[in-house]
């Protein structure tokens, strides 16, 4: 049987388009895979995102807990006089701060300054700061120098251990430990993220 003439309508129906319903179907159903490939994109976008956010968060702790645990390991057995005129222990230490002074400061500009150096840690509002201070023996015009090294922390406290093996809650507790070090010095922090850490630095 003969093929139909192109210009016949059995011709026309056989080089015919689509139908609007086909064409709404295609749409739909790319529509959905379109949908689906975005909301995966987007997963994987956050799920990146927080990953970075966790690691530099995660940095910061590490590099607070260094820079804390080098100060202690360099502690001197040297009291200072205050700027009040007052002498101060080699070691003064609360639950949530303490202040000592550390050997081996750095002088990369060889400035004219010796190598000992007052500084301190404390938990104030969510924050843990250190401060340092260009000279030991200070005055009421000494400046600090005040840096926050991690942000939203829930908890920091400090504990003393003796040489009898006992901890306490602030060091030292008489006047015959002013130039004295705790054995060891144990610190706690806490935060939302990454939950309680504790690091135990042993002095002595």
């Amino acid at each position: 049987m003969n093929a139909p003439y192109p210009g016949t309508m059995a011709g026309r129906r056989r080089h015919a388009g689509y139908t609007l319903i086909e064409v709404i179907v295609a749409v739909t159903v790319f529509a959905f895979l379109a949908a689906g490939a975005y909301i995966a994109l987007d997963g994987l976008s956050r799920a990146a995102m927080d990953h970075r956010e966790r690691s530099a968060e995660f940095g910061q702790l590490q590099t607070a807990l260094a820079r804390l645990v080098g100060d202690l390991r360099q502690v001197a057995t040297r009291p200072v006089r205050g700027p009040d005129g007052r002498h101060e222990p080699a070691l003064a230490g609360e639950r949530n701060r303490l202040a000592a002074t550390r050997a081996g400061w750095a002088n990369p500009a060889s400035q004219r300054r010796g190598t000992l150096q007052r500084f301190s840690w404390q938990f104030s509002q969510n924050e843990f700061q250190r401060s340092g201070w260009p000279v030991t023996d200070r005055v009421p015009a000494t400046q600090a120098w005040n840096e926050t090294l991690l942000e939203d922390v829930a908890l920091v406290e400090f504990r003393y251990r003796d040489r009898q093996g006992r901890w306490r809650d602030e060091w030292p507790s008489g006047n015959d430990e002013m130039a004295h070090l705790p054995a060891a010095i144990e610190v706690t922090l806490e935060s939302e993220r990454f939950g309680r850490i504790r690091r135990l630095v042993v002095l002595q």
